[in-house]
This record gives structure tokens, sequence and C-alpha cells, in this order.
């Protein structure tokens, strides 16, 4: 897993401290390990005495009463460490759950309509007249959309617009002129005059409306 050790990494490690704890206990209490005293013999002789009687034994717990200390410690540490791998395995498999979560309708709703939203921003900065109309007429669309969505009735545009109460946005009137432009541009097609700014002033009457409506 990502992020940090897992079960077996933190085993392997906690060994290799034992072993390590262990091999220098050894050459501190019972035989060196130096290549010279090898060498000379004295880490055999070291081993004989331990091991060959003239140690006394009854001294032996007492050697050990500091690592049954040291043990103790690292004992509460193991727990520790794996009470908290558990936690982080379960924030982990939790996120992985969360992320592939089915995203819920209104969502996906929102993140279709920001899709459309930046194809209309994206045909209003061209630098072509034509997709300046394309834009008004698609943000128009998308208004359409919303309504429809809101609950508000009618056969068209206007009469949906006109079943909303002035006070539902600040941006109603707004609403109002953005979609006068589209149907200008409906109907009359080429004989529009239409600058870019003044497309760019109407998109931004719908955009107004669509952040206050809460979609996009």
């Amino acid at each position: 897993m990502k992020d940090f050790f897992t079960f077996d990494e933190v085993m392997r490690d906690f060994l290799i401290f034992v072993g390590i704890f262990f091999f220098i206990y050894f050459m501190k209490n019972i035989a060196p390990l130096s290549p010279t005293a090898i060498q000379s013999g004295e880490t055999w002789a070291a081993l004989t005495a331990y091991f060959g009687g003239r140690v006394d034994f009854s001294k032996v717990p007492a050697l050990f009463t500091p690592l049954y200390d040291i043990l103790g410690v690292l004992a509460m540490v193991l727990f520790a460490a794996v009470i908290w791998i558990s936690l982080r395995t379960s924030d982990f498999k939790k996120q992985e759950q969360d992320k592939y979560k089915p995203i819920p309708v209104e969502k996906n709703e929102k993140k279709a309509l920001m899709t459309e939203w930046e194809v209309v921003v994206d045909h209003v900065n061209s630098a072509n007249p034509a997709e300046w109309k394309l834009a008004i007429l698609e943000a128009d669309s998308m208004l359409d959309e919303i309504l429809n969505r809101e609950g508000y009735q009618g056969e068209s545009l206007g009469e949906k617009l006109k079943s909303m109460s002035p006070t539902t946005i600040g941006s109603y009137n707004d609403l109002w002129e953005a979609h006068k432009v589209r149907n200008q541009i409906a109907h009359e097609g080429a004989g529009v005059e239409l600058t870019q700014k003044m497309a760019r002033d109407t998109i931004n009457r719908f955009e107004i409306a669509f952040k206050e409506l809460g979609h996009i």
C-alpha cells in the first residue's frame, strides 16, 4: 500500500532491530567478535568460559533484566505500531471505496452543464463572429434545460421565465435581456449585427443567472 509501511515491513524491521540488539549485547557481555579477538582466540576463550561452567548461572537472570525491560518496551511499541497500521489500512480502504462510489445524479448533471458551459465560453472567445451567435443560442438552450430541472412549466422558454417570480434571482431582468438577444439571432439570423463585446455581455448575463441558480 502507499504512504505507509505494511505489516510485513514493520516485522522485518523489528527483527533486524532485535538481531542488532542481540549482536551488540553478545559482544559486550559474552564474547568479543572483532577480527582481532577472533584471531587471538579471545572470543573462543570467552565462549568456553561462558558455556563451560565457569560462569555463575545464578547471575544470569540479573544479566537479562535490562533485556526484559527493553523487550517489554519494544513489545508495547510493536503493539502500538500494529494498531496504527490497522487504522491506516482502514482509512486507506475507506478512501478507495469513496473514490469509486457512484457519483450522485445531481453532481453528474452539474458536471455535464459545466462541460456545456465551457463550450459556450470557447465559442464566445473565438475570433469567428458566427461562433458568438452560436454561444448565445447554446447558453439559452442551457437556460431552458436548467428551468426544466427546476420544475418551471411552459411550452417555451419565455413562458417558463414568466412563471418565475422576479424575486427568485437578482439577475431575473438580465435573463430576459439575454433571451431577447437569442430571439433576435434565431429570427433574424445573419441580419443581426453582433459585436464580440455584445456577445460577451450577453453570455455574462447568462453566467450570473446560472451561478445564482446553483448550476455552474
